[in-house]
Parts: C-alpha cells; structure tokens; sequence
C-alpha cells in the first residue's frame, strides 16, 4: 500500500480570516523560553528551569492607503488560524494572543500591513503549551 501524500507547506493560505496575503510572507517561528538556573553556594547549579517556548505569526496583506489599517499594539487580541488552501495541509490556531500591526512600504509590493500575532506561552498542568494547536484541515 502507497503512502499517503504529505502536504508540507501552507502555500496559499488565509490568515485571521483574510485571503488577501501576500504570497510567502506567512510564518510561524518560535521564541525559546529563557533557562534560569537556581545556583549555591560555590556557583555550582542547583537546579534548572525553562520558561515555556512562545509562538510568533507573521504575514503580510497588500493595501492601498495607510487609512486602511489600524496601526499599533493590542495586549490581548484574541484568537488567530492559518487555513491552508490544500486538504490536508496543516492549520494552526493561536490562543490568547497580543497583536501587532504596522505599515511598510518596498517597491516590490507597495504600501504593505505587516501583522504579527504572538503567544504568551500558556501551559497547563503538565507544562504542555495550551495556547497553540496543529490539525491537519480536513481532519
């Protein structure tokens, strides 16, 4: 029996609810969580503990004027989901997150809202991250 086919990329997507993004400009990179280290006396490390990882969502959406976007920082912003166009590309939803949005202009893609969304690093009980979830669409 052949295995399935495996989507690895988003390719074309929609980003909080918006299909107008501009093509590549979609990612998700981790921010680690800082080691802090319970020392005694002579230096020697007692202890160690790791802050959870947080997550971070780029992506861009061509505009025509500077009016049409809403620049600035929102401490808690909701909820964000990336939606691949392709069955069984993986999707991605952000809980709880802040939100940043800012303009930028290139000659490739003129006036351009950049958008980024950004985890806290929620954990539960476990210490297993909470606030970002993957599931394959069409699952």
């Amino acid at each position: 029996m052949a295995d399935p086919v495996k989507v690895l990329g988003w390719g074309k997507c929609s980003c909080d609810g918006k299909n107008d993004i501009v093509e590549g400009s979609t990612s998700l990179s981790v921010e680690e969580g800082q080691e802090q280290e319970a020392l005694i006396e002579g230096g020697s490390a007692e202890g160690r503990k790791k802050a959870p990882d947080k997550y971070i969502l780029t992506y861009n959406r061509r505009v025509g004027t500077a009016a049409e976007v809403q620049c600035g920082y929102t401490e808690n912003a909701g909820d964000v989901t990336v939606t691949p166009e392709l069955t069984g590309a993986i999707c991605c939803t952000l809980t709880g997150c802040s939100k940043h949005v800012a303009v930028k202009f290139d000659s490739t893609d003129g006036l351009v809202e950049v958008t980024t969304w950004k985890t806290k690093g929620a954990v539960n009980a476990e210490g297993k991250l909470t606030d970002i979830t993957f599931a394959a669409k069409g699952a």
